[in-house]
């Protein structure tokens, strides 16, 4: 069978990204098994990483409109747009979010064109992008507009789905105020997530996905005493959930869901507001969670943790993360083309 092409993005130059990529496609690496890879960045940056890492790739630079005719199984695109000069490790620059953009519109491009069939980055810097002159909160709604300029269909409910050891969890809000979530969370949206957690986890090869449910105050509610959301709007969702064949368990308080969850007693975990999940995954094992951008016609993937400045030109970081989101990225490609 046919291996599918994931286009895997260097990532913000200031950052781990370029060292990540050549850690992660080193000579014996077993991710070419899952898939093939085009790189697609500068190739000045790749070069750069190698030397830190002290590692080579064994990649061939070619044009895009090779890239379903060539038989390598590991390829780059170089696209020539951010001097080594201009983005310095541990600072934001917004060189490297112009770049940054100008990656993640190419990459959408060529799945438009179908010469790939997944895309895996590595990390982006949020500040980067937006001082660069991108008005967007983060890289989700960048490849949203990206996807819809070019035509391409794009899913009523799209998100951002996390993983680690294996479990999934997504928001029904994510980046607003507390003080806002009000206006968000609504019977409708936590439909939008229920479905998209079951669809992501099913093309990532989990048959029936376990979806269970994070209440929204303290103890569920206790029957309204201390908040009527579970009664008016996550419970009414769960119901109609269970009708369209949904595999639904919970609902769970809160400060209990992750107990359950990391026994094995779901697969996929919906809860309502950012730090709910976050605080729990990243205490669990923050290194290695990924995360997927969920309701885009492409599979779209990438590691958890961040640009690290801290860190970055180092040589220092771990590809765990990544070769998780990779594999996830294969996977769901694979699943796309049967």
């Amino acid at each position: 069978m046919l291996k599918p092409v994931v286009c895997v993005l260097l990532g913000d130059a200031s950052g781990v990204g370029s060292e990540i990529v050549v850690k992660s496609f080193a000579e014996g690496s077993s991710l070419l098994k899952e898939a093939r890879v085009v790189l697609l960045g500068d190739q000045r940056i790749l070069t750069r990483a190698e030397a830190i890492v002290g590692k080579k790739l064994a990649y061939e630079v070619i044009c895009p409109e090779e890239i379903r005719n060539n038989e390598k199984d590991l390829l780059l695109v170089d696209t020539k747009n951010i001097d080594p000069a201009d983005a310095p490790y541990g600072r934001v620059s917004p060189p490297c979010g112009a770049a940054v953009a100008a990656d993640i519109r190419t990459a959408c491009d060529f799945y438009k064109k179908g010469w790939i069939d997944g895309i895996c980055f590595a990390p982006f810097n949020k500040e980067a992008i937006r001082r660069a002159g991108n008005e967007v909160a983060s890289e989700l709604e960048l490849f949203r507009a990206c996807c819809g300029e070019l035509g391409l269909d794009l899913a009523d409910d799209f998100g951002e789905l996390n993983v680690v050891d294996g479990l999934w969890t997504t928001r029904v809000t994510s980046h607003i105020p507390l003080t806002h979530l009000g206006e968000y969370l609504t019977f409708d949206a936590i439909m939008s997530m229920i479905r998209l957690a079951d669809k992501s986890c099913r093309d990532a090869g989990i048959k029936e996905p376990r979806i269970a449910i994070a209440a929204l105050n303290p103890h569920c509610g206790e029957g309204g005493l201390c908040g009527d959301e579970e009664l008016t709007l996550i419970k009414p969702a769960m119901e109609k959930a269970k009708e369209e064949g949904y595999h639904i368990v919970g609902m769970y308080s809160p400060d209990t869901i992750f107990v359950h969850a990391f026994q094995g007693e779901a697969d996929v975990v919906v809860t309502m507001y950012h730090d709910q999940g976050q605080i729990a995954l990243k205490l669990k094992e923050f290194s290695h969670a990924v995360t997927i951008l969920a309701g885009f016609p492409m599979p779209v993937g990438t590691p958890a943790h961040g640009t690290a400045h801290d860190i970055a030109g180092t040589g220092k970081v771990k590809e765990s993360a990544f070769v998780t989101a990779f594999g996830i990225v294969a996977r769901q490609s694979a699943s796309a083309m049967r």
